[in-house]
């Protein structure tokens, strides 16, 4: 649950930044064609003006140095089969944009094909693209992207195949306006794509994706890999809603620490599925771990016999079936089913749908409705005490201590969560800091450094004792059965 707020609005004070020189009065570098050799744009040179299709062949790299503006006609398009490396900085950040004088809303795009060179783009904003579904478009291919702003393009701003990609620190802006209607079915995503090379990696992480419409998701990906080989790892990112899925996925994935809001299926989505923070199917596992999910029609879809673990994740405020297995959707088969440990469900209703006898499903340790409790061990239903639900701040309130986001401290409460100290015994309490009870709390920051602390009354232990491993300033037979349980983890 990273929080992307200052690195987001120093993209913004950046862009904002090119402004202090103007593109209209500088003389623009022409370019097209192919490169011979090794090229460096200079910000002495800038800005370029790509006036058809410039291409970057094999063995040769084009470098782009900070602060440079690229400004490409109609048919201005960047073709790599060598290598691109356009390494900004957060206070001069590279541009590739249109050139609005030439008359047309778009340019073509960026396209890296089959090219296994360490292909970067870093503190930049790439805008009005679009050749002719895509931005940026990456074929058995490298690339990396981190601290990018992708903007103005109502097609898929990234379109990967069996290629490996890294998206960190991003900002994928909202693709329609609040009174858009969305322009196409399906095609308007963040980012779509298929299939990652055995050697490869797939690594989506620190970013934010803004909202979408209609039948379109954030992120659509599909691959036929499963473990030991690469997988899709969706990492610590905040999806700000949309009328269709966060990610339909039809592949193995791992799904940690993300944030996903206000995804509910809306008027222009005339599809017959629902809205889900997660469409799961193929019969593939899918790996949920300590994410947040609030104000959405559902949490996920598991479909087509596929299984979802999920553990310590924090759903609120859910308004239909949070994690369903069957609804009688054309189309679709009932999911295989899912293993759930260590989450809170709150102010959700109906928490599963489609549980069958032929379902392979348990929920241990859990906080939910009583009719779910027979499904394992462990589980409780009560309030659980969030520091402010009615702000999505689903820390759990604490009298030894609580993490305050908004302050970015420690601080107390009146009151503890009965989560706390409740998730199973044999999980790994991972980073949570002192006291904690040397046992892991349910819910999303379970296991992490802002975990609330374990309270065992007046005064707070705040000394840490050799032997003492849960926290309450004494050795006893309860650290010594703590030890014992972890002794082989």
């Amino acid at each position: 649950m990273t929080n992307l707020k200052a690195h987001v609005s120093k993209l913004v004070l950046a862009v904002c930044s090119l402004g202090i020189l103007s593109p209209s009065t500088l003389a623009d570098t022409p370019v097209a064609g192919m490169l011979i050799e090794d090229t460096t744009w200079t910000a002495a040179n800038s800005p370029y003006r790509v006036t058809g299709v410039l291409t970057i062949p094999v063995n040769v790299t084009l470098t782009i140095e900070p602060g440079i503006i690229v400004k490409a006609d109609p048919a201005g398009k960047i073709v790599i089969h060598g290598g691109l490396v356009a390494d900004g900085t957060p206070e001069a950040l590279i541009r590739f944009t249109r050139y609005a004088s030439a008359g047309s809303t778009w340019w073509q795009g960026l396209s890296f094909d089959h090219t296994m060179q360490d292909n970067r783009i870093r503190y930049a904003v790439v805008e009005y693209g679009r050749s002719p579904d895509c931005m940026i478009d990456v074929q058995t291919s490298r690339l990396t992207l981190e601290y990018v702003t992708l903007d103005h393009c109502d097609r898929f701003r990234i379109r990967t195949v069996n290629s490996s990609l890294i998206v960190r620190n991003c900002h994928f802006v909202d693709i329609f306006d609040p009174n858009q209607p969305p322009t196409t079915d399906n095609r308007s995503e963040h980012l779509w794509g298929s299939g990652v090379p055995a050697d490869g990696w797939f690594i989506i992480e620190n970013n934010v994706f803004g909202t979408n419409k209609g039948h379109n998701d954030a992120i659509d990906f599909d691959s036929t890999t499963t473990p030991p080989q690469p997988i899709p790892h969706i990492r610590n990112n905040i999806f700000l809603g949309g009328g269709d899925d966060a990610l339909d996925l039809e592949c193995d994935a791992h799904i940690e620490g993300n944030v996903f809001m206000n995804f509910i299926k809306d008027r222009y989505n005339t599809a017959s599925g629902e809205g889900n923070c997660l469409s799961a199917g193929s019969g593939r596992h899918y790996v949920m771990i300590r994410n947040i999910f609030y104000n959405a029609h559902h949490v996920a879809q598991v479909k087509n016999d596929a299984f979802l673990t999920f553990i310590n994740n924090t759903v609120a405020d859910v308004l239909r079936e949070a994690i369903y297995f069957d609804l009688d959707l054309p189309g679709r088969q009932p999911g295989k089913g899912a293993y759930v440990e260590n989450c809170i469900f709150y102010n959700t209703p109906k928490v599963f749908e489609g549980v069958v006898p032929t379902t392979d499903f348990a929920v241990n340790y859990s906080n939910l409705p009583v009719a779910w409790h027979t499904y394992g061990t462990g589980n409780i239903e009560t309030d659980p005490l969030f520091a402010d639900p009615n702000n999505h701040d689903y820390h759990l309130k604490s009298q030894a201590g609580r993490w305050d986001a908004n302050e970015g401290r420690w601080t107390t409460d009146s009151v503890t969560s009965p989560c706390i100290d409740a998730g199973n015994p044999a999980s790994l309490i991972g980073l949570e800091p002192f006291p904690n009870g040397g046992r892991i709390n349910m819910g999303a920051y379970g296991g992490t450094t802002q975990a609330s602390k374990s309270y065992f009354g007046e005064p707070i232990c705040e000394t840490i004792v050799a032997g003492d491993l849960n926290g309450d300033c004494k050795v006893d037979f309860v650290d010594i059965e703590i030890m014992a349980r972890h002794w082989l983890q």
